[in-house]
């Protein structure tokens, strides 16, 4: 757990973490030669889902070079691929990057096997898609007892709902209000990205939908004082204004904004009005804004607004754009990689407009005891993704879940879920980390230390890290000792004088970059553009590693690591000392460049 005590004999080494949002580093010790080294990863992600198709896709691309140049041997790869629809679903399978073997074939259930020697590792991702047959909106219900030394003793539910052609088909027409950070932190790709993911938005609207954009920094530039009508001359005017008026300057301010859509909007009982908020910065009257936004929508339940978040980089605070979501029904995503922000700011719009099940309850669970649902206000059902809500509870849980919601033409839905134990579904481990990021949105708001332990023992029990735990690393040594005493082994003819092996704990390293944190006010002040971690200037090894690439660059560009290993394989000890005593005249030359770098250059 993140707390000082327990982290005073951790020793301060970048031993791994996210250098990006997509790469994860790991420093192994030393390890000596032909010791085989077997690595174990677990791991959760979500999976793809599109127009009634459910992707997985796992890295299982290795490079070329992974592969010794000098033999080549038979190695095993395997795959064992287990798919769980729930029960009373049809699965049809899709398309598949490997050749698997159907193993198991029942209700709402497959398994594949692919097991086969090769003589060079997979080249490419392991893609898996599939299809869940119906024509109706349908779900389940899975029941769990809690886990065993499970912090909260109540029981366990997750239900999930998917998408049905038929109803999914009538979505409800929409009112959205465009709010788009133009800070001076948003300069060059983050900014110039977002216009090309707006521009995309706007041109899936339909002419009976109304919208209106709004940049903001330390003020705001409204493209219309009302909600226009989406009519291809409409687009086109707020395009050419767009790229006329979205230059990035000025600080930022967010209240004032949100404020300005809130206004805009209608009461229509036939449209869905969403706040699209787009920002890569902290403010610090956060809370404030949550406070203001869930009294204007306890005010006014007529206009009902969905306010969907989108985080960009490291510097905003994450879990109060979630917060700003929960308590309006909406959705959150989050870029922290820059090259990531127009796939997930498409993907966020095109569930917020894609919305036809909306106002979602459920409706016999009255009669259990301490029930908590996450999240506690349940989001609309969207034909781009299936809806998941979890929970837990003391009491008997009803044999059929009730739920009711609304349709486009306002029409009432009811649907029963049936309800079942999970059995070898380990739904606890499924739903655990989203629960701690609703939990950790929840404990930032509400400043609450006792919710904050509880998170902490929540990511210790599911080894998911929080913003109150550290991933640490304990690196242990097997020492070889001699056996010391003398007298024990006079007293002994059967004392083993060979050498034994000591397991003794080294070193623990905590890894970094792995917590997106609550925000840098620093950095949003400074209008430092959004990046991945703290922004922080390079340290002594950086500065004479680049010192180093300066003089090795060019002639390391000209050649692969596998020409190199392909090369080297092949020499004679001849030609490997002349080799070394040539590169090791290059590192003499290259020293100039190295101590040029590290004394700063200035010649003094």
């Amino acid at each position: 757990m993140n707390n000082e005590k327990g982290m005073e004999n951790v020793a301060k080494v970048e031993g791994g973490g996210f250098l990006k949002a997509d790469i994860f580093t790991l420093t192994v010790p030393q390890v000596d030669g032909g010791t085989n080294i077997s690595v174990k990863l677990r791991w959760s992600q979500k999976l793809l889902y599109h127009d009634g198709q459910v992707t997985l896709n796992i890295p299982f691309n290795f490079p070329e070079y992974v592969t010794p140049a000098a033999k080549k041997f038979a190695k095993r790869e395997k795959i064992e691929l287990h798919v769980n629809a729930g029960p009373e679903t049809e699965i049809l399978c899709k398309t598949t990057s490997h050749p698997l073997k159907e193993r198991v074939r029942q209700a709402g259930k497959l398994g594949f096997l692919y097991d086969s020697e090769v003589l060079s590792w997979s080249s490419s991702d392991f893609m898996f898609s599939y299809t869940v047959s119906s024509s109706h909106t349908f779900g389940s219900v899975l029941l769990s007892p809690p886990l065993l030394q499970d912090v909260d003793h109540r029981d366990m539910f997750c239900c999930y709902l998917f998408p049905g052609k038929k109803q999914s088909g009538k979505v409800f027409r929409k009112e959205v209000v465009f709010v788009v950070d133009i800070s001076g932190s948003m300069r060059g790709k983050p900014l110039e990205d977002t216009k090309m993911a707006l521009f995309s938005a706007l041109a899936k609207l339909d002419p009976k939908d109304f919208f209106n954009v709004i940049a903001f920094n330390g003020e705001t530039y409204p493209f219309s004082s009302t909600l226009e009508p989406a009519t291809t001359e409409v687009i086109e005017n707020v395009t050419e204004w767009i790229n006329t008026n979205f230059v990035a300057g000025g600080d930022t301010n967010i209240l004032l904004p949100l404020n300005q859509a809130l206004k805009m909007l209608s009461d229509s009982s036939n449209s869905i009005p969403i706040i699209f908020l787009v920002t890569d910065g902290a403010v610090e009257d956060e809370r404030n804004i949550c406070d203001v936004m869930r009294t204007e929508l306890t005010n006014h339940k007529n206009i009902r607004p969905r306010i969907y978040t989108m985080g960009i980089g490291m510097f905003c605070n994450h879990y109060f754009l979630r917060m700003l979501a929960m308590i309006s029904r909406g959705h959150h995503e989050a870029a922290i990689d820059v090259d990531s922000i127009e796939d997930r700011m498409e993907g966020l719009f095109a569930r917020a407009s894609s919305i036809f099940l909306a106002d979602i309850a459920f409706q016999n669970l009255d009669k259990l005891d301490d029930l908590e649902v996450f999240p506690s206000q349940i989001p609309d059902l969207s034909s781009e993704s299936p809806l998941i809500v979890s929970g837990r509870y003391r009491g008997t849980f009803p044999d059929t879940l009730k739920v009711n919601g609304s349709l486009a033409d306002m029409s009432s839905f009811p649907l029963e879920l049936k309800v079942e134990e999970a059995k070898d579904t380990p739904i606890g481990k499924m739903v655990a980390k989203r629960q701690i990021e609703l939990l950790t949105a929840q404990a930032w708001y509400s400043e609450n230390q006792e919710l904050e332990n509880k998170i902490a023992k929540m990511s210790v029990q599911n080894a998911i890290v929080s913003e109150y735990t550290d991933m640490v690393l304990t690196e242990t040594l097997n020492t070889k000792a001699k056996a010391d005493s003398t007298t024990t082994q006079k007293a002994s003819s059967k004392v083993d004088h060979h050498q034994k092996e000591e397991s003794k704990p080294q070193k623990m390293v905590t890894l970094q970059n792995i917590r997106l944190g609550f925000g840098n006010l620093n950095a949003t002040a400074e209008n430092i553009s959004p990046g991945f971690g703290d922004p922080k200037p390079p340290d002594g090894a950086e500065v004479f590693v680049r010192g180093v690439s300066n003089c090795c660059g060019k002639l390391c560009n000209h050649c692969c690591c596998m020409c190199c290993i392909d090369v080297c394989s092949k020499m004679n000890d001849q030609c490997v000392i002349v080799f070394t005593q040539f590169f090791g005249a290059l590192a003499c030359l290259g020293c100039f460049s190295c101590c040029e770098a590290c004394c700063g250059g200035g010649g003094e």
